[in-house]
């Protein structure tokens, strides 16, 4: 990435001697080392005004977020000052209900209003303060811009980011956002480049002007920055190992020949560089201590489960972990250089489930199979993950389709460890798979729904989208040597009341398979998608497009929880969960799972967000590059 080039005089442009050529004056001329001056003062500033519209969106969430946090406090906490806040309840609950939408193109309204803002900062300081009369001018402009864009896109991939914290938004969340900035800077470098060599192709300079050594690096960079874009658009989509190596190797690449481009200690344009290159530099040592540290006496236990999954039980519980949240898991046993992102759904002991895919995960599955139940050390990185507390809410829903399961089991996991003999809380528990031999993988944390202390709070609905061709095809724990790892959690406790629910089919948009050579690496925010860990492909069959659903008896009493054929009617389950929750209460619904649920889950829960209702807080799992 070709940064703005500096001049003698005031590192402001690609030389005062090239526009001075364009004059025909020297480049002693004081009034041409004015005039880049002046270009330099006017780019400073229009940076200061974009670094200040961005902290102004990023305040704009953070004041949000804690105010929210703040009125809710008070409003639960029945004191008197709790009135003063409800006129900003109201007004956010009505703001909420528009701006949770999911709109075309994008995760929510919300987020499209964010972007637009985005894009109407780069413009305007793209042309502010702008001389018109040189193509040069705006080259330099664009190569500010360009850097800006850079130091941004960088903090936005943090995986220690301070916005977890401040906004509530951690890293996964933010991924969208660091794309759209890394095309945006992207975009941006083009133009600083392609500007920069017609003005000096017009002057009869090229070659010379691209024969210095800080050129050479800007070339450099603006080649490893385009290897960076075409393994984001092209190779993640066929082949995310060589997408991983790539764009790591190309980025340090790229980060290192803009410093060179621009190596003045003193330059605007170094120093962004090297705030850019340290946010990275300090993130990874972050990480890396961590494994370090918590790999110390830390050995994991492999368990094979039938259909190509993997249970992996940690001998230590990482710090702050719980379920819910994800790990970035290192396993040597397995491959030595790398760390895999997978979600708790259980915190003590720590648990994951994992489907085999390629690479890494098929791989693992392999080794548990020829090793089950061995030992073999292990290490995390993280947790990471933020979701809105629980125990804050009256009534729990919980939706999940296929390997979604895995946030909303440790979700469940997470309020149930923390409820006590006063907690007065309820769990909507709703799953759908593929193929009854899915339910097996969690049948642990399915008998702990229903053996619990707490159980008669809980109630669990089972979907199956691709009912057995027999009863024998249902899986049988007697004789599936895979399932024979119990926890301590298997207590045997009188059955909750089953409440049978309505549904009808709705139809999900279908997931494309991943490829059979696409090979998992450390970063792959994708692997993290944890509805790709139980696939959940939903067959349209023509004689479930009646909307009928058959609770399946046979498998409802080997799992001890009603299991009906068919998908379900997610928008009408949450509006019965929602209507029937009085309006003092407050109800979060979670949900995680193929894009045409979270669709559904959405825009349901958006249009239950009102002012006289109850209070209705949204969460998706949701994640992608």
């Amino acid at each position: 990435m070709a940064g703005p080039s500096g001049s003698t005089a005031s590192g402001g442009g690609h030389g005062s001697t090239a526009a001075a050529g364009q004059a025909g004056h020297g480049p002693s001329n004081p009034a041409y080392y004015a005039m880049f001056a002046q270009r330099q003062k006017m780019s400073e500033q229009a940076m200061r005004y974009y670094a200040a519209g961005i902290c102004g969106l990023i305040a704009v969430f953070v004041v949000f977020h804690w105010t929210r946090w703040l009125v809710v406090k008070l409003e639960s906490s029945k004191k008197p000052l709790g009135m003063f806040g409800r006129p900003f309840v109201a007004s956010s609950r009505l703001t909420r209900n528009l701006l949770v939408r999911k709109v075309p193109g994008f995760n929510s309204a919300g987020h499209a209003i964010l972007v637009t803002a985005y894009f109407a900062l780069n413009l305007v300081a793209m042309f502010i303060y702008v001389e018109t009369h040189s193509l040069s001018n705006f080259a330099a402009r664009f190569g500010w811009m360009a850097l800006a864009n850079l130091a941004f896109l960088v903090f936005l991939a943090l995986k220690n980011t301070p916005l977890a914290f401040l906004t509530a938004y951690s890293y996964e969340r933010l991924n969208c956002l660091h794309q759209i900035a890394g095309y945006t800077m992207f975009v941006q470098m083009v133009l600083h480049g392609a500007m920069y060599t017609a003005f000096f192709d017009s002057q009869g300079r090229l070659l010379t002007k691209y024969a210095d050594p800080g050129e050479i690096a800007a070339i450099i960079a603006g080649f490893a920055f385009l290897s960076v874009v075409f393994a984001a658009t092209i190779l993640r989509r066929f082949w995310y190992e060589l997408f991983y190596v790539v764009h790591i190797t190309c980025w340090i690449v790229g980060i290192v020949a803009t410093g060179f481009h621009q190596p003045e200690f003193t330059k605007p344009a170094y120093i962004i560089t090297l705030l850019a290159a340290s946010m990275w530099v300090t993130d990874r040592i972050i990480r890396m201590s961590r494994v370090l540290y918590n790999s110390v006496n830390n050995e994991a236990t492999l368990h094979p489960l039938p259909n190509g999954g993997t249970k992996i039980v940690l001998k230590k519980i990482p710090a702050r972990a719980e379920p819910g949240k994800h790990c970035f898991i290192w396993l040597p046993a397995i491959r030595k250089l790398e760390t895999h992102p997978f979600t708790i759904h259980r915190g003590s002991p720590v648990e994951f489930t994992v489907k085999a895919q390629n690479g890494f995960t098929r791989e693992l599955h392999n080794y548990a199979v020829a090793n089950p139940g061995a030992s073999v050390k292990a290490s995390v990185d993280g947790p990471y993950g933020t979701f809105p507390d629980p125990m804050e809410f009256d009534k729990i829903v919980l939706i999940a389709g296929g390997g979604g399961a895995t946030f909303t089991f440790g979700l469940a996991v997470n309020v149930l460890e923390r409820m006590t003999d006063e907690t007065h809380k309820n769990i909507v528990f709703i799953w759908a798979v593929q193929k009854h031999e899915n339910l097996s993988w969690f049948k642990e944390q399915l008998d702990l729904l229903r053996t619990h202390a707490h159980s008669t709070k809980v109630n669990v609905t089972l979907y199956v989208t691709r009912a057995p061709s027999s009863t024998s095809d249902l899986p049988n724990d007697g004789q599936n040597p895979l399932l024979q790892s119990r926890s301590s959690s298997d207590n045997e406790v009188a059955s909750p009341p089953l409440s049978p629910v309505d549904t009808d089919t709705e139809k999900n948009e279908p997931r494309i398979p991943a490829p059979t050579h696409r090979r998992p690496l450390e970063e792959r925010d994708p692997e993290k998608e944890m509805h790709e860990a139980i696939e959940t492909h939903v067959e349209h069959h023509s004689s479930r497009s009646s909307g009928k659903e058959i609770v399946t008896t046979t498998s409802a009493h080997r799992f001890e929880h009603p299991i009906k054929e068919g998908r379900p009617d997610a928008a009408s389950l949450i509006r019965a969960a929602v209507n029937s929750t009085p309006s003092n209460q407050r109800v979060l619904v979670a949900a995680c799972g193929p894009h045409g649920l979270m669709r559904v889950v959405r825009d349901t829960t958006a249009s239950l967000i009102q002012g006289d209702g109850p209070g209705v807080e949204l969460h998706c799992e949701q994640f992608g590059w």
